[in-house]
């Protein structure tokens, strides 16, 4: 079947054009993977083997699948775009949106690889609306690791390019008509730094428009391709994001504007940029915190870094509103994630002082709340491994709380204040002996 082996050129013929024939040779191609492969990667093999493909609709599902099965392997290899191309030609609808769905599915691979992202683009070119825009979505999602590479970025422009990526923001005629300038920018063989420059500081002008320009697919694409492209540009944007921090960062396309613009900073050596945005992050980490969706996320993501400073400032920031958090979901999972990143002492400090200046209503709420009791207790035994002094603290505040705990959910509570005190009684009877 390919170029290195002698295969009857009659025989081949008498396969091709006998009907009974070809499904049997499909399933004996389908069968054996490697030898798949082989003649798919080979010029002559692939010719013969596009003559079998696209006889009926019965054959291409029994072909589909070897290719389905090995598609990185195929795809990235020089001849996939031909393979490729014909799977979109002959098919029917189902099969090529089944090709497209298995495209998409391996988005991230072929987009690294030179044959790979030519064949990434012709099918998002020629997939229909509904696929068109899970593409678009996919990568939007994806954008700050495609921009760190020239296939990325090619791939984002092909996608800007496509009329349906364009029609995406057409409602709004006041933010198409400032896409369609960037669109003409980028689109020159030249881009002038200069006017994106311009376009830029155009959009830092209007702080409303930025906002409304990252936080949809096409204008955020469109910030992680010119991000990086000069110091200048990168200033303008990253005073934008500053001066709307809250209304990027919860946002779930801006929050990777974000991450883009620190990279861009941290490529060029500049480290400060990096440091203002984690000091932002704890300057608004309470409104962040309560933020149940991108915000939640990156304050934890900050959290994740164990950055000494960064965990600081984010405990700071939620000072005096640890027991409120530690009521709900999300936000008993930053407090969590701040007291046992041993990093830095101070966020346990902080709650402590809270528990012990706490009320004991609330207090014996927290103790019986599903969150709120996995915090109290967390809080005694770092307190109990680390400050002794706040641990004796918390245990005076909550030694008379402990008959209305017993039997609830707060039996966890008392089971560690009772082993304290026998403790303390044995260490008071074994001193008392000697």
């Amino acid at each position: 079947m390919t170029s290195s082996e002698e295969v009857d050129m009659h025989d081949f013929r008498r396969v091709f054009f006998r009907s009974d024939e070809v499904p049997k040779f499909a399933n004996i191609l389908a069968l054996d993977l490697d030898l798949f492969v082989k003649i798919i990667r080979d010029e002559v093999g692939l010719s013969r083997f596009m003559k079998i493909f696209g006889i009926s609709d019965d054959i291409n599902t029994i072909l589909l699948c070897p290719i389905m099965m090995r598609f990185d392997e195929i795809m990235t290899h020089e001849r996939g775009f031909d393979l490729a191309s014909q799977v979109l030609n002959v098919c029917n609808v189902h099969h090529k949106k089944l090709f497209c769905h298995i495209t998409y599915r391996h988005l991230l691979v072929l987009s690294s690889d030179e044959n790979g992202c030519i064949v990434l683009k012709k099918v998002i070119t020629i997939a229909d609306d509904f696929w068109k825009d899970e593409f678009l979505d996919l990568i939007a999602q994806h954008a700050h690791s495609l921009s760190m590479h020239d296939l990325g970025i090619s791939l984002i422009q092909h996608v800007l390019e496509l009329d349906f990526t364009k029609k995406t923001t057409q409602d709004d005629a006041r933010l198409h008509e400032l896409m369609a300038e960037f669109d003409e920018a980028l689109s020159a063989s030249d881009i002038a730094d200069d006017q994106l420059h311009k376009l830029a500081s155009k959009l830092m002008l209007d702080s409303d428009l930025f906002v409304e320009f990252v936080t949809t697919r096409r204008g955020s694409l469109m910030i992680q391709i010119i991000l990086g492209k000069s110091e200048e540009i990168d200033k303008v944007l990253l005073a934008a994001v500053k001066q709307r921090f809250i209304d990027v960062t919860t946002d779930f396309y801006g929050y990777r504007i974000m991450i883009r613009t620190i990279n861009a900073f941290k490529k060029r050596g500049d480290l400060k940029v990096y440091d203002q945005i984690l000091r932002l992050i704890g300057v608004h980490a309470l409104y962040l915190t309560k933020d149940l969706d991108v915000g939640n996320s990156t304050v934890q993501r900050a959290i994740n870094l164990h950055h000494q400073d960064c965990t600081t400032f984010i405990a700071c920031g939620l000072q005096c509103h640890y027991i409120e958090l530690s009521f709900l979901k999300h936000g008993s999972k930053i407090v969590e994630m701040l007291i046992d990143d041993r990093i830095s002492m101070v966020p346990l400090v902080l709650i402590m002082i809270e528990i012990v200046k706490c009320d004991e209503d609330t207090l014996v709420r927290l103790a019986n709340d599903e969150y709120g009791n996995n915090i109290l207790k967390k809080t005694l035994e770092l307190a109990k491994e680390h400050r002794d002094d706040f641990f004796g603290d918390l245990v005076d505040k909550l030694n008379p709380l402990l008959d209305s705990l017993r039997g609830s959910l707060g039996e966890n509570i008392v089971a560690i204040i009772d082993s304290e005190t026998e403790t303390v009684k044995d260490r008071i009877v074994s001193q008392g002996n000697n």
